[in-house]
């Protein structure tokens, strides 16, 4: 029977980083609305079995809008490499989006200062550049297992 028990609790995240977990994929999840690209489910996951699924998920659809995200990655390296630093094109709209959609939306709002936002955005943009590699399906697992 214990160790019966023993294998149920496997098969859930660790309850301490589950608090973390639903973050993380938020941010993901709003940077990925943040480019334009649909989702047809925001699942936050509560055991490793949902957290495969999600990542598998996640993987295909930034896959399937590697472009887009390369593009708009590209686009923010000339920006922080050019002496004006205004940000515009692709990588505006996702600022844009990004901030709205961090106030507007409910389940994905963010307490954060505007300082704190823009940063972050402009890391879950990198991020998602990462995650939509070939190996960006173990990348994401990796990173959002160790949560």
């Amino acid at each position: 029977m214990l160790e019966e028990q023993d294998n149920v609790q496997e098969n859930f995240i660790d309850v301490e980083k589950v608090n973390l977990t639903p973050n993380k994929i938020k941010l993901i999840y709003l940077g990925i609305l943040a480019l334009g690209i649909k989702l047809e489910s925001m699942v936050i996951p509560i055991s490793k079995s949902e957290l495969d699924l999600v990542v598998e998920y996640l993987s295909k659809v930034l896959q399937k809008n590697e472009e887009l995200i390369r593009r708009a990655c590209s686009l923010l390296e000339q920006i922080e490499n050019s002496e004006q630093n205004n940000y515009y094109g692709i990588v505006k709209e996702y600022l844009d989006n990004f901030f709205g959609l961090s106030e507007s939306e409910e389940t994905l709002s963010l307490n954060l200062t505007q300082e704190q936002k823009l940063s972050l955005a402009l890391k879950v943009l990198t991020d998602l550049l990462f995650y939509s590699s070939r190996s960006g399906q173990r990348y994401l697992h990796k990173q959002l297992q160790c949560l």
